[in-house]
């Protein structure tokens, strides 16, 4: 038997079908409609029908919450027409109805309602209801049904207003107290009980106030007494955010003056266009409000932004004198981040200043303080000191010239005066102690550094930085009795630091530390290996951080480091984990805050150098652990390791920072040993730094360029000069070769091209720039040895390829740039061998 074919009619509805409800399931309830309209029209499915109700009825709640009310009463309608009673959402319809304004339709509408509907199935619609009748619609109390609950509470609550009306606080609370807490007047009952108290507490009434939900309709007039509760710029702001005439009403609650409330319609007008002149004018038009004093300190200020002002500000005020004038000046000069110019006015004003006076000696230390906030830190030492001529009490001033000179290897004698003048002034404060232990433990004087630790723990007894260095400095003052043979003080020492009571890790330093002694003293001396290295794998239970240890404490105790070494598990293919690396990340750390300790630590790390280069190269460790490593390796200036880290990391994550510590190894920490192609990474890294806000990267390659800089510009450096030159001097050149060559070009034309030059110089070395210029030129120019005297040479020939790839005639040539540094004149060999 043969099947009956389905007609095309009834393939169309399916897929129809099909289609139309993917729609509604996706929320596109409008293309779902006209796809269900559609499909009724050819058969009259019930389905079909409720789903294009539903559809419908969220159209109109979309539409509801734009506030297209008529719109959203429409789609509601043909909700009604198409689905089935009882009809959903019938209260938030007649919600829609009363926001569009049309009492005469609401009453037709609320005549419907039931006392079931009104009292429990709508306590939204009953709310809005009762603000109605209570306010703009009593007559809307006549059509609801008579015998519903909500009905007497109407009454109860306009029983409530009469009383606070009849300013009888009594009466009103007496009233309130029949209005069951869930009935329509629930929030009515909290706004009432707020205004109660506020008439006494406002502190008591902002709670009340705020248990009132944003979606009640006495939300507003919640908002509005919670305005009045408040004072100064929290009551303007908020007052901003309503119409003058509830502004005026808030006024009148709280005895505004007409000026006040003229200020708050001003400030509304102007609250989306507030600039400092509007700003300004205000301050001046209405300065009655806050005081002369106040609104002439607000135009002050403004002025740096707004110089317009000035004689505004001096018909209002007076003339300005000669101090604020030159203040003023500086200031719009630090805003337009000119500081020369703005140094130079702020001297002006202090100048300005009279030679007497209780605050003048204040105000030209911080003016100077100010400057020195503006400059690099090669000049703000200078006018840090001088500050404290005037000003000698401010102990950050002291702790910022302290930080200058710590950060100098050349200026330990002005470290250690100003460190004596910082304990001499503020003797107990824990900063300057902080500074002059580290001073004390770096010069291994132990006795000092407990001395000063003391006095922090007499002012904060359980401060753990204060007893660590109590602890440090015991152990060390141990080892170094141990070193020189003095056993029988050994003991004492161990027991002081144990006495401290720190932690488990610290016990078993101390027990290492004993054994060590028994090493030392004792007769059998396999005994004493024994006991150093069961201690030894206590405190490091991984055979490479163990060995490290092991290493620096045999070196500070004088021992022999192979003898003990012997007794501890090999480090033979052993590679660290993240814990161990972080453990020696942390010794690292704690014996090199002792500079004298450098070398001892560079022997221990020889120890386990292969090891823990392998780690690096085999393990992947996360990038803020290998940054740890590479900043304790550069503290101790172990640029070998520092090298080989930095590398494995910056082929790994390409972060300026990486390239900063890459160079660093590269170079030794030596800035004089920057070559050009150094430079053009460091340059390419810092506009990486800045590009990304990578602040710390860019200080760190900053001060690394200024002290390369620093090296070109000092005497004596340049040997290969001065010795390629010696037999003809020529006079120094006047024009810098730069601006002779690429000084005619805009700024950002110039910009541009140094960009692509940064680009170009990552993948052209400077052999095969020679080999591109030999072909263009004919022969290579003696460009080598050129470029080994002077880096410049290299980066002006860089340019002009970069301007030649972007297709930017400027006018400057390869030959150009041969002629301007001489190349012709330099010879083809050096004359010394190497």
């Amino acid at each position: 038997m043969t099947k009956k074919p389905m007609f095309v009619s009834d393939l169309e509805n399916k897929g129809l079908e099909k289609q139309a409800l993917s729609l509604l399931n996706s929320g596109k309830y409008k293309e779902a409609t006209e796809l269900y309209k559609k499909l009724l029209q050819h058969s009259d499915n019930i389905e079909w029908r409720n789903r294009l109700a539903f559809c419908y009825l969220q159209r109109a709640k979309a539409f509801a919450q734009k506030r297209m009310f008529k719109e959203a009463m429409v789609l509601w309608e043909n909700y009604r027409q198409h689905g089935q009673p009882p009809y959903a959402d019938f209260d938030r319809y007649l919600i829609w109805l009363i926001q569009t304004k049309n009492p005469a339709n609401v009453r037709t509408a609320l005549q419907q309602l039931t006392a079931q509907q009104l009292d429990k199935d709508y306590p939204e619609l009953a709310s809005v209801l009762g603000l109605l009748i209570l306010t703009e619609h009593p007559e809307f109390q006549e059509v609801l049904p008579q015998d519903s609950a909500f009905i007497a509470h109407v009454e109860i609550a306009k029983t409530v207003l009469q009383a606070y009306r009849a300013h009888n606080p009594e009466r009103t609370e007496a009233a309130l107290k029949p209005l069951p807490y869930r009935s329509a007047f629930r929030d009515l009952r909290t706004l009432m009980k707020a205004a109660i108290a506020a008439s006494t507490s406002i502190e008591a009434a902002q709670p009340l106030l705020e248990k009132i939900p944003t979606t009640s309709p006495y939300a507003h007039a919640a908002q509005l007494l919670f305005a009045c509760t408040l004072k100064g710029a929290e009551l303007a702001n908020k007052m901003l955010r309503f119409t003058s005439p509830e502004r005026r009403l808030i006024g009148e609650i709280i005895g505004l003056n007409k000026q006040q409330l003229e200020f708050l319609d001003s400030l509304n007008k102007q609250k989306d266009r507030l600039s400092d002149k509007i700003k300004f004018n205000l301050a001046i038009q209405f300065q009655s409000l806050c005081g002369s004093e106040l609104a002439q300190r607000f135009c002050d200020a403004t002025l740096m932004t707004y110089p317009a002002g000035r004689r505004t500000y001096e018909k209002a005020f007076g003339p300005m004198d000669e101090f604020e004038a030159n203040r003023l000046k500086a200031l719009a000069y630090e805003n337009q981040n000119n500081r020369y110019d703005a140094e130079f006015f702020w001297k002006q004003a202090i100048k300005a200043l009279p030679k007497e006076g209780t605050d003048t000696g204040l105000k030209v230390a911080l003016i100077l303080r100010h400057i020195a906030s503006t400059q690099p830190p090669s000049e703000q030492i200078a006018s840090l000191i001088a500050s404290l001529e005037h000003d000698p009490g401010d102990k950050d001033c002291y702790l910022q010239i302290l930080d200058h000179y710590g950060q100098q290897p050349d200026a330990t004698d002005a470290y250690k005066q100003w460190l004596d003048n910082s304990l001499d002034r503020f003797p107990r404060d824990t900063e300057v102690l902080t500074r002059a232990i580290q001073a004390a433990m770096s010069n291994k004087a132990y006795k000092k550094a407990i001395h000063y630790a003391s006095i922090i723990l007499e002012n904060d007894p359980l401060n753990t930085f204060a007893k660590r260095v109590i602890f440090s400095c015991r152990l060390d003052h141990a080892r170094r009795l141990i070193k020189t043979k003095k056993y029988q003080l050994v003991e004492p020492e161990i027991q002081q630091a144990e006495a401290l009571k720190l932690g488990k890790n610290d016990a078993l330093q101390t027990q290492l530390l004993r054994s060590l002694l028994g090493f030392a003293t004792g007769t059998d001396k396999k005994q004493g290996l024994q006991a150093v290295a069961e201690a030894m794998n206590k405190l490091d239970p991984d055979p490479v951080t163990a060995h490290f240890q092991a290493a620096v404490e045999a070196q500070m105790a004088g021992l022999p480091v192979a003898t003990i070494l012997r007794e501890l598990p090999a480090t033979k293919d052993r590679l660290l984990s993240e814990q161990a690396l972080t453990r020696l990340i942390h010794l690292l750390t704690q014996y090199g805050r002792q500079q004298s300790n450098r070398e001892l630590l560079h022997k221990a790390l020889e120890k386990i150098k292969a090891p823990l280069k392998q780690s690096v190269l085999k393990q992947s460790f996360e990038e803020k652990l290998l940054l740890a490593l590479c900043q304790a390796l550069d503290a101790i200036e172990h640029f070998e390791l520092l090298r080989h880290c930095a590398k494995q990391a910056q082929a790994k994550w390409h972060n300026p920072i990486w390239m900063y510590y890459r160079v660093h190894g590269e170079t030794n920490g030596d800035p004089g040993k920057i070559s050009y192609m150094h430079r053009f990474r460091l340059m390419a890294a810092l506009d990486q730094a800045a590009r990304e806000k990578d602040h710390r990267a860019r200080v760190l390659i900053e001060r690394y360029l200024e002290r390369y800089h620093q090296t070109l510009d000092s005497p004596g450096l340049d040997f290969f000069d001065s010795s390629l030159h010696a037999e003809q001097e020529e006079p120094a050149k006047d024009v810098d070769p730069f601006d002779q060559l690429f000084g005619h070009l805009p700024d950002e034309i110039f910009y541009r091209i140094d960009k692509k030059a940064d680009a170009l110089v990552k993948k052209t070395s400077p052999e095969r720039l020679i080999e591109e210029l030999t072909k263009v030129t004919g022969n290579d120019r003696n460009l080598f040895f050129a470029m080994m005297q002077d880096p410049d040479l290299f980066s002006a020939l860089m340019i002009v390829k970069a301007a030649n790839e972007l297709s930017l005639d400027i006018g400057v040539s390869y030959e150009d740039v041969l002629k301007c540094f001489d190349v012709e004149k330099v010879p083809r060999s050096l004359p010394f061998p190497f």
